[in-house]
């Protein structure tokens, strides 16, 4: 499974989460931080100069050799961050179903009880679009009060026994 997140933040608690549920559910995955890719502010007049930054390549490459999808989105102002956003034009741009035939499990947390169900069905709705049929989703709530920062673990167990359930669910679809 492919593992990446949409946050470009430093101490991002989407990453938190996504790194303790792999840990916490010993899934088999290969993690790619989206923060070490040179993926400049998409323009036309830069992709007609470039066609494709080299981390889009290397992102979509890595995309195209995993049949399953784990992606965290975080949420700005109830929609996608900008830097995820940027991510996600440029990717359409290489190649508008980058996601064709893949299983796609999405994540999101915020401090709020929605947990950036805003940016999730954002995401729904894109990934839809980008060619995915099949995907599972969470919006985990309220990331302060369901996850301890100290040991970097989840305590909602039964936040932990959804996602787990989700995950499961698309791995075996």
């Amino acid at each position: 499974m492919l593992v990446f997140v949409g946050s470009n933040s430093s101490r991002s608690i989407n990453e938190q989460l996504t790194k303790a549920v792999l840990k916490e559910l010993n899934v088999t995955h290969t993690f790619l931080d989206l923060k070490t890719l040179d993926i400049p502010l998409f323009s036309e007049d830069l992709e007609r100069e470039i066609k494709s930054p080299k981390g889009i390549v290397t992102l979509k490459e890595q995309i195209d050799a995993f049949e399953h999808i784990f992606i965290t989105t975080n949420e700005h102002n109830g929609n996608l961050s900008a830097f995820f956003k940027n991510t996600l034009d440029w990717l359409s741009r290489a190649d508008k179903s980058f996601l064709q035939g893949k299983k796609v499990f999405i994540l999101s947390t915020s401090n709020g009880k929605r947990g950036g169900l805003g940016a999730n069905e954002s995401l729904q709705r894109l990934t839809k679009s980008f060619g995915c049929e099949v995907y599972e989703s969470y919006a985990f709530s309220s990331f302060s009060e369901n996850f301890n920062k100290e040991t970097q673990q989840i305590t909602n167990k039964d936040f932990l026994q959804e996602i787990d359930d989700k995950l499961n669910r698309i791995l075996k679809s």
